[in-house]
């Protein structure tokens, strides 16, 4: 059974991906690469990544990475966008 995140500690995984990478946004190889390192499972990865984005805490986009399309998460910002990750 999948795990459910806390919000706080979906916001605090968040937090913590963009505090590390320094960056807006983030490739799903990092994203994936670096919470395993943290000692999430691949489960919990996809869980992750799927709850932050149905609660609004990040948003997906396709990016062009070495003539490939990668998924990367950024958060959404700005007047009509979720600031909940502050």
């Amino acid at each position: 059974m999948a795990r459910t995140f806390a919000n706080e500690e979906l916001k605090d995984i968040i937090n913590m991906l963009f505090e590390h990478f320094k960056k807006p946004w983030i490739l799903e190889r990092e994203f994936n690469t670096y919470l395993k390192t943290k000692g999430y499972t691949d489960e919990e990865i996809s869980e992750i990544w799927f709850q932050a984005l149905s609660k609004g805490l990040v948003e997906i986009k396709g990016v062009l990475s070495d003539n490939m399309y990668e998924l990367a998460i950024y958060k959404p910002t700005g007047k009509w966008g979720c600031t909940a990750c502050r």
